[in-house]
């Protein structure tokens, strides 16, 4: 039980430092710094590596655990070793553990979800000032005639954009 509550203490420990990436990333999305934002995104690869390998240990201890006690979990998930867990302390620590790590990772789908949004905005306004740049003003169109020279003039642009 205690290489459990190791490997539980790391992802939750693993889940903060990524939430505090998270909380960061919201910063540098704010203040449009790309090589800040890059560096982040590196630093939370290296963290959900861990977090992938941290989980794979716990299910495994999981599965071995409840092999000892003579049971087959179906999924290996903490609710279920609770449930089997006949010690009240255990289970009020594993019940801590499950709430605490459930916590924090709502709170960094929670921060994802805003560091997303704020991607797409990034985005949208990004393709918007491209398109202004690019696009033929609409006014010299609606407005002129289609053979004249004024609207051969207006299809000239700041950039080409097939190069």
């Amino acid at each position: 039980m205690n290489r459990l509550y190791d490997l539980l203490d790391n992802l939750i420990q693993l889940h903060k430092a990524l939430y505090t990436l998270a909380m960061h990333k919201k910063e540098v999305l704010v203040k449009g710094n790309v090589d800040e934002l890059i560096a982040i995104t590196r630093q939370e690869q290296k963290l959900i590596k861990g977090v992938t390998e941290a989980e794979a240990a716990r299910q495994q201890v999981v599965k071995e655990l409840t092999a000892q006690k003579g049971f087959a979990l179906q999924e290996g998930t903490l609710a279920e070793l609770i449930k089997l867990t006949t010690s009240a302390e255990e289970k009020m620590r594993l019940n801590s553990c499950r709430n605490e790590l459930s916590r924090i990772v709502t709170e960094l789908r929670d921060a994802n979800n805003l560091n997303q949004q704020l991607l797409e905005q990034s985005l949208s306004f990004v393709n918007m000032t491209l398109d202004l740049i690019t696009d033929t003003p609409e006014d010299d169109f609606i407005y002129g005639r289609p053979t004249s020279d004024t609207y051969r003039q207006a299809n000239r642009t700041f950039f080409n954009k097939k190069a």
